[in-house]
């Protein structure tokens, strides 16, 4: 026969199992949502080297990196001493935009491969008479299968008519046009070589 006692008993026993498996069952999600939010890299490389071919054949851009590690929750690819050289205008003699530090971020179906690039960005190549036309920045985004770069740091551009200052950039890579702007604290200013005119 059950009595209260016997009842109460077996009541605070059933009360304690679903307790113990509902405290379990939380663990168990924390734990589960913990491993899915980790972004550990699966995988890198020294000395990297990716290299992207056009349709015809023939070398659109290479990516180099001294390291390169890939984060597969975001899909981005994080780049150390990153070097860029985009073939597209010229296949022997490329531009070639170097940093300390830069990421990949894929093609998708919102947007074109993207290489970011900052601190200390040189881009350098030499035009169609031998003289080496750089910029400098401290950040860069590149549309490498556009060929287009910019900037909203401020830039130089060196060539060989002179030097150009501005507070930003928007450069057209294989036309070898730069649209540079301007801001309330830094003005678009050209200094003009001996004999050069505006680059």
């Amino acid at each position: 026969m059950f009595t209260t006692r016997n009842i109460l008993l077996f009541s605070l026993i059933i009360l304690f199992a679903i307790a113990t498996n509902w405290v379990l069952d939380q663990e168990e999600q924390a734990n589960d949502e913990a491993i899915m939010g980790r972004n550990d890299p699966d995988l890198y490389m020294l000395k990297a080297k990716i290299t992207q071919f056009s349709l015809d054949g023939s070398r659109q851009h290479e990516i180099l990196a001294s390291r390169l590690t890939h984060f597969p929750l975001t899909d981005m690819t994080a780049l150390i001493e990153p070097r860029v050289n985009l073939y597209s205008r010229d296949p022997i003699n490329p531009w070639t935009i170097t940093a300390d530090n830069g990421r990949l971020l894929p093609e998708s179906q919102l947007r074109d491969e993207i290489v970011e690039l900052w601190d200390n960005v040189l881009a350098e190549k030499s035009d169609s008479k031998g003289d080496l036309v750089q910029f400098r920045t401290e950040s860069l985004t590149i549309y490498t299968g556009q060929d287009f770069a910019e900037t909203d740091q401020k830039v130089i551009v060196d060539g060989a008519s002179g030097r150009t200052s501005a507070a930003g950039m928007k450069a057209y890579l294989k036309e070898g046009r730069y649209l540079l702007t301007s801001s309330k604290a830094t003005r678009v200013m050209t200094t003009l070589q001996p004999g050069g005119t505006t680059p």
